[in-house]
């Protein structure tokens, strides 16, 4: 694959990703399924990368859309989406390269772990700054992930058809 062709590919998933903080942004948050909790896709864009490329293009991707989502929203602490994707894309790429073949079952378990890697990374720095229900906190993740998780063939769907256009180029 040439530069320029690599180029291609990661502005194609870059832009499947634009789409998809623009829906969170604009429509998911403003969801009220569930006692205030609403869906959260954003840590699916760079696991989900990560199972199909499995390179470390992927890792990159996961600390370039982790900069960006820190940028949109702030968290915890600086930083911390550019953490939690990063960690998220890694184990992704571990798992899809050698526990579960590369497909839809390693990317929806791949985004369940990613979603919970995520909340523990957030109890534990919230934990240190303030206190708070260790219980309340796994309720919430609970809600999260099933509100979370019927969009992750979704987010599949758009991710694969960008990876099937980009081999089949």
């Amino acid at each position: 694959m040439t530069q320029r062709d690599l180029f291609y590919k990661w502005l194609f998933y870059s832009l499947v990703g634009l789409f998809w903080v623009f829906l969170q942004q604009m429509v998911l948050n403003r969801l009220d399924i569930w006692n205030g909790v609403h869906p959260f896709v954003l840590p699916l864009l760079p696991t989900i990368a990560a199972t199909l490329e499995r390179r470390q293009e992927s890792a990159f991707f996961a600390i370039g859309a982790g900069l960006f989502c820190d940028l949109l929203m702030p968290g915890v602490f600086p930083c911390f989406y550019t953490l939690a994707f990063l960690s998220s894309a890694l184990l992704a790429g571990l798992i899809a390269g050698r526990v579960i073949m590369p497909g839809f079952l390693c990317a929806f378990v791949c985004s369940v772990l990613a979603l919970v890697l995520t909340d523990l990374l957030l109890m534990l720095f919230l934990n240190i700054s303030t206190d708070f229900s260790a219980a309340v906190a796994l309720s919430l993740m609970g809600q999260e992930l099933l509100l979370t998780l019927p969009f992750s063939p979704l987010v599949f769907l758009t991710l694969r058809k960008v990876w099937r256009l980009i081999r089949n180029a």
